[in-house]
């Protein structure tokens, strides 16, 4: 018996190289194929009559496990077959999919030792993508080619991207990304549940005139314990294979069910029709518990809290992984996700590096008891490095910093999350747009606000004497005061020291969301 595993690497890269936007859509659909329509076409053709629901290696000479953003996995009883397999999956990408890097293992295993010898598999594949030469070796530079407009890669043909574009020269790469395109668009509008139509709009309107463009990436938590557990609970080797299977096939459920859900939460909040004004989003990469979006500047924030809720409840809901999580002592699947919220003209890849290393490094640091959500809105054109922003608005001598990341859905109960919930972001961000019933002059001045800002990033004492100044200002006034108090931490001051003993503040963040967060006044 055999386990073969093939797997695209580099996926985000691959999606994001290029700043354009018709192969950055293009890009997401050939990662898809692979583990889609590619796969499915492979397997009828090697093993002729397959039907992933219901070949199992018991019964026939394939079994497929999981099937998912670009990750392939099945069992087969001959080592040829599973060759076969590889060999075209990655002859396909080869030439259709130029710049794309897919891999494949083909790994022995003895009856009744499927769960040890998977735990194995991976460590294989990387060792053999270690040893072969990356997809940058495939684009030689002698004899010496003009270089791709889009890609930097040298040129194999001119293309216009659009039609009132000029033609330009075109990478291999950047030629097959914009031959996927049209076909992207199908699958973009089956993800998002909107016309095709729709879709080329949001394609055109968030490479053109959108102001404020964001990369959201989102990715679960916990997966690697709950594949322990399938080992450890399994009795045999068809109740782990079929366990494994079910695993996959109900965390690729969920997710797309947490989009469609969350788009819809986000239209109702934001007063949108989704029929007849659909959000700009596309979900670039949506398998699993992986999730890769750009949207526009204003989506980016609520649909990231909800997407992340109603992934919870799905998972939480989910015929097959409900029971499966209440064995592990566990009522749901969380996540985490970073959102990189940028100018349109800015470099995607360095937008979803930001807003992988913001999922990476804050929020998946509540993993244990929260989904949590990280931001940053960046006004700058540099290449971006989250400790630096961090460190750029740091207190005066080190004393702390942004109260990133903020904790959403069923966590946001749990104490540790104090000052630090989706609920206090956007008190703090109302309090800062509420306006007077008449006047419908700003509570809180933007000059004021700036000024608390400024003490903030002076210094403790600073942030305190000039919150006591404004205080005194409002005395009298109720509204005012209200709105101040709102901006606070229960009433406090505008620093607290949350559960890790770190003096943090969240109103840096309130104020980098006011352009982002629709007012209360307008949501209810």
């Amino acid at each position: 018996m055999f386990i073969v595993m093939i797997r695209t690497a580099g996926n985000q890269r691959y999606i994001f190289s290029s700043g354009k936007r018709k192969e950055i859509v293009g890009a997401s659909d050939l990662v898809a194929r692979v583990n889609g329509v590619w796969t499915e076409e492979a397997l009828r053709e090697i093993f002729p009559g397959f039907e992933k629901d219901h070949w199992r290696i018991a019964s026939h000479d394939a079994e497929l496990l999981v099937a998912s953003a670009g990750r392939v996995t099945l069992l087969v009883k001959e080592a040829d077959a599973g060759r076969r397999l590889v060999t075209a999956l990655t002859l396909r990408a080869l030439d259709q999919a130029p710049g794309l890097d897919v891999c494949g293992v083909v790994v022995p295993y003895e009856r009744g030792s499927l769960n040890a010898v998977m735990k194995n598999v991976q460590t294989e594949l990387a060792a053999v993508r270690e040893v072969r030469p990356g997809p940058q070796a495939r684009f030689l530079r002698l004899p010496p080619v003009e270089d791709c407009a889009s890609s930097g890669l040298p040129a194999a043909g001119v293309r216009a991207e659009g039609k009132d574009e000029p033609a330009q020269p075109r990478s291999a790469a950047a030629l097959a990304k914009l031959d996927a395109y049209q076909d992207a668009l199908e699958r973009l509008a089956v993800d998002a549940d909107v016309e095709r139509r729709a879709t080329r709009e949001i394609v055109d309107d968030l490479g053109l005139r959108t102001e404020w463009v964001a990369v959201v990436h989102a990715d679960g938590n916990g997966f690697g314990e709950l594949f322990l557990k399938l080992g450890e609970s399994a009795q045999d080797d068809e109740a782990y294979a079929g366990a494994l299977r079910d695993f996959s096939a109900g965390v690729d459920r969920c997710g797309k069910g947490a989009l469609r859900e969350a788009l819809r939460r986000t239209a109702q909040e934001l007063g949108k029709d989704p029929r007849n004004e659909p959000l700009k989003l596309l979900p670039l990469v949506l398998g699993g518990d992986d999730l890769t979006v750009v949207c526009e500047g204003e989506v980016a924030l609520p649909f990231t809290r909800h997407y992340l809720e109603a992934f919870e409840e799905e998972t939480a809901t989910d015929p097959w992984l409900g029971p499966l999580l209440k064995e592990s002592g566990r009522e749901y699947l969380s996540a985490g996700a970073g959102v990189a919220i940028v100018k349109r003209n800015y470099p995607f890849h360095f937008a979803y590096q930001l807003a992988e290393k913001l999922a990476e490094a804050e929020a998946k640091k509540v993993k244990d008891w929260s989904s949590a959500l990280a931001f940053v809105v960046l006004f700058e054109s540099a290449a971006p490095d989250l400790e630096r922003i961090r460190a750029s608005v740091t207190l005066s001598g080190g004393s702390g910093g942004t109260a990133s990341p903020y904790v959403v859905g069923e966590g946001s109960a749990d104490l540790r999350g104090k000052g630090r919930r989706w609920a206090d972001l956007e008190r703090r961000a109302h309090a800062l747009n509420r306006r007077e019933p008449g006047s419908k002059e700003l509570l809180i001045p933007r000059s004021a606000a700036h000024d608390l800002r400024e003490g903030v990033c002076l210094g403790a004492e600073v942030a305190a004497s000039r919150l006591d100044l404004l205080r005194q200002r409002f005395e009298g006034d109720r509204e005012r005061s209200g709105a101040l108090m709102e901006l606070t931490e229960k009433g406090g001051g505008l620093l607290w020291t949350d559960h890790g003993g770190k003096s943090v503040t969240g109103l840096l963040d309130a104020m980098a969301t006011l352009q982002f967060l629709k007012p209360k006044e307008r949501a209810e």
